[in-house]
């Protein structure tokens, strides 16, 4: 059995990274070609700038196709054991088909660790690097309209960046409504840009307008005032930053601090969920690649056989991509829309396989 899990492992991780090469490239070429009059515009119509962005995303590229992936490298290496008669003489041993598959455990729980560190840790760092990358340019400063920006609650205070440049330091068209304990607003602060320095932050260019009940609505300009709040640099950088981007740790940070956040503790939460539904993609895909690659070896036909995995591929993006979208929402529970299209199709593909193979 050690030796079959090594055989295993090394055809599998072979045409992983074949399929990891594959899909990487491809898509990366798409994002250029989207993305080229942006990079242009922002950076100049440098090699270098095109460089920069393909590695940058390229991490966040990799957890995307990761899953597709496992599920063709798991169909190409049973129609390999298949066509070489391999199965056929396991069976023959004495080894059902079902052994065969555990042998693909080791090798399923070292991607699914790698594409969960992939995701958890090296994509946030530098899909938030390329954003900074593209905000920082002087060209985006010099853009005077912003039509991005998010809103978040300090307290009793409603806050309202336009965007976000040098790791969080720097803000630009911030507005700031001070509220009382009923919710109505006793003042609006419209800054500029705001600038982090020697542990707090000071608005230029303010306009403050009093709106409290009973006064009369005045407004007056001041050049450079102190705001007062607990908000930190790193936390504008992670309320700028789209939810593919946090880590685990970020995301519990908003779940433990509900006020805080830029949406609804629901939607970290259905985020931080899925982000740990990560490290059983592999094993569902082995599980969904098994019944394909049994229907490979009884009715032939590689390409056929292919031809169902990418579309079982696709409907698990599809399905995964809108049960998601419902979490976010809150039309769905969090744990329900970030673990049910992994467990769905991995009932899919063992109730399949029971039916070919019989019980264990």
């Amino acid at each position: 059995m050690p030796t079959l899990r090594r055989y295993v492992a090394r055809q599998f991780g072979a045409n992983m990274v074949l399929m990891l090469l594959a899909f990487a490239s491809l898509l990366q070429l798409f994002d250029l070609l989207a993305s080229s009059d942006d990079i242009i515009k922002l950076h100049g119509a440098r090699v270098s700038a095109f460089a920069w962005h393909a590695l940058l995303n390229s991490p966040e590229i990799v957890t995307v196709v990761m899953p597709i992936c496992a599920l063709l490298a798991s169909l190409l290496t049973l129609a390999r054991l298949a066509h070489n008669n391999e199965v056929l003489a396991l069976k023959a041993s004495g080894l059902s088909y079902y052994r065969l598959l555990l042998a693909f455990v080791p090798a399923a729980v070292a991607v699914g660790i790698l594409h969960f560190a992939i995701s958890d840790q090296i994509t946030p760092r530098t899909s938030r690097a390329l954003v900074q990358w593209d905000n920082d340019s002087p060209k985006a400063k010099a853009d005077i309209k912003i039509k991005d920006g998010f809103w978040i609650r300090d307290g009793d205070v409603l806050v309202r960046v336009g965007r976000v440049s040098r790791h969080g330091n720097q803000l630009t068209s911030l507005t700031l409504f001070d509220r009382d304990k009923k919710g109505q607003i006793l003042q609006r602060l419209s800054a500029d840009w705001a600038e982090h320095r020697d542990g707090t932050w000071q608005l230029h260019d303010v306009e403050r307008l009093s709106l409290a009940v009973g006064e009369v609505a005045t407004a007056t300009s001041v050049a450079v005032m102190t705001w007062r709040t607990s908000l930190t640099p790193r936390q504008f950088s992670d309320f700028a930053s789209p939810p593919s981007t946090l880590s685990l740790g970020e995301l519990w940070r908003f779940l433990s601090y509900p006020g805080t956040g830029s949406h609804p503790s629901y939607f970290y939460l259905t985020w931080f969920n899925k982000r740990l539904a990560i490290a059983i993609a592999s094993f569902m895909m082995v599980l969904l690649a098994a019944p394909v690659a049994q229907g490979m070896q009884r009715h032939g036909g590689i390409g056929r056989g292919m031809a169902i995995g990418v579309a079982l591929g696709f409907l698990y993006f599809v399905t995964d991509g809108f049960v998601l979208t419902l979490g976010e929402a809150g039309a769905l529970p969090p744990v329900l829309a970030a673990w049910s299209p992994s467990l769905l199709f991995a009932t899919i593909g063992a109730t399949a396989l029971v039916r070919m193979e019989g019980g264990i």
